[in-house]
């Protein structure tokens, strides 16, 4: 039996070149940045190299990149200190914030549990948008739906379901006609696809370092200069006074050695990516039919390595999380486009968002290509299907 993984968007194989990187970083340059000693200045140095490499590798400044500990603390840091930054008073103990801002319904759960939580807690009020049948944002009905008393726009930069690249370029335009901020969830970007934050001119962005074969546990947020943002975590000077505790060197110097590969491999990666998705798609049709909705564009504004599939349950009488168990039996891991949630399986938000009914939702499946993998990891796939689905 082989061991096939085609789950990379929602992790990717810590590469072993960035793992010796770690290692030296746990051995011998375990100072702490904020110490004044040789170890300390050491790890500083390393933490000031990754800062620039990072940057500039989304095209920022240096001084606009700040190390999380992944994407979900990122999201968090941009939306609500950008939202805590309007809780202001006048002198006389008037408020005198704006309160509105506007998302999307498919975004990913750490944007929209950060909006609903500002919403019921300090009672920001959530404008979300719906997409058409692919995921794809209405300009117009974004540039409509901003008013006087916006102050934020979150829209992602790809959908971690579904693949589909938003043009954030445009929102942004949007947002900067209205004297709007936009905060964009890149962590599926990066790596998949150009990004640089000068031409989408965004004013926050995230970033995280095991989407990229790098480690867990460590991440971080663009801010443009001059965003207005309040600090997240406090206790430490850290960071430039944005976000407290001592740095995790070791992970940071990981983030910076898979980012130092990306940029020697990134563009034999995506055509490698383009070619597994054309294949799948291709088998897929060929050997299922009308059996299977291919939920992924198959446009350049979709990322290459993933493709999100439902299957017709008036065709294939077969429970996906069966489907699920039975490939993983085959040692095949990918994953259901629904999350558990108090050990019972809930529809994703994503299709019911783009029009699916739970049924269909729940038999949507994501299939997601990475470094490692290759065509015969496909034709495996189709064939384990193919005798699980009658």
């Amino acid at each position: 039996m082989k061991d096939i993984y085609l789950d990379n968007a929602a992790t990717t194989q810590l590469d072993e070149r960035v793992l010796a990187e770690m290692m030296l970083h746990f051995k011998e340059y375990y100072g702490n940045p904020s110490s004044v000693h040789k170890a300390g200045r050491d790890a500083k140095v390393l933490l000031e190299e990754a800062r620039d490499i990072i940057a500039a590798f989304i095209g920022a400044r240096p001084s606009e990149l700040y190390f999380t500990s992944g994407g979900t603390e990122a999201n968090n840091f941009a939306i609500k200190g950008m939202a805590f930054h309007q809780l202001e008073f006048t002198p006389d103990g008037e408020e005198k914030r704006k309160y509105h801002i506007v998302s999307t319904e498919i975004e990913h759960s750490a944007v929209i549990d950060t909006l609903e939580y500002l919403k019921n807690r300090f009672g920001f009020e959530i404008t979300y948008l719906n997409t058409n049948k692919f995921g794809e944002i209405d300009l117009d009905m974004l540039n409509d739906s901003v008013t006087e008393d916006t102050f934020l726009i979150c829209a992602m930069h790809s959908n971690n379901e579904l693949g589909v690249i938003n043009n954030i370029a445009q929102i942004s335009q949007i947002a900067k006609q209205k004297d709007v901020l936009l905060h964009t969830d890149s962590v599926q970007s990066i790596g998949k696809v150009h990004f640089n934050v000068n031409e989408l001119f965004c004013d926050t962005a995230t970033l995280s370092a095991h989407k990229i074969y790098g480690p867990k546990g460590i991440g971080a947020l663009y801010i443009r200069k001059y965003t207005p943002l309040d600090k997240f975590i406090h206790g430490g000077k850290q960071e430039r006074d944005r976000r407290g505790g001592t740095e995790n060197i070791a992970a940071i110097a990981g983030f910076k050695k898979a980012v130092e590969l990306l940029k020697k491999e990134m563009n034999s990666d995506i055509d490698k990516y383009k070619l597994l998705k054309r294949k799948l798609i291709y088998l897929l049709k060929e050997n299922f039919g009308e059996k299977v909705i291919i939920n992924s564009l198959e446009k350049e504004n979709s990322l290459h390595n993933i493709v999100n599939i439902s299957f017709d349950r008036s065709k294939v009488k077969i429970d996906p999380d069966t489907l699920l168990i039975k490939l993983d039996l085959k040692g095949i891991a990918i994953s259901s486009g629904s999350a558990c949630t108090s050990g019972s399986i809930q529809p994703s938000h994503v299709l019911k968002s783009i029009g699916y009914d739970d049924a269909t939702a729940k038999s949507s499946l994501r299939i997601s290509f990475g470094r490692l993998n290759s065509e015969s990891d496909l034709d495996y796939l189709i064939d384990a299907m193919k005798s699980i689905i009658q």
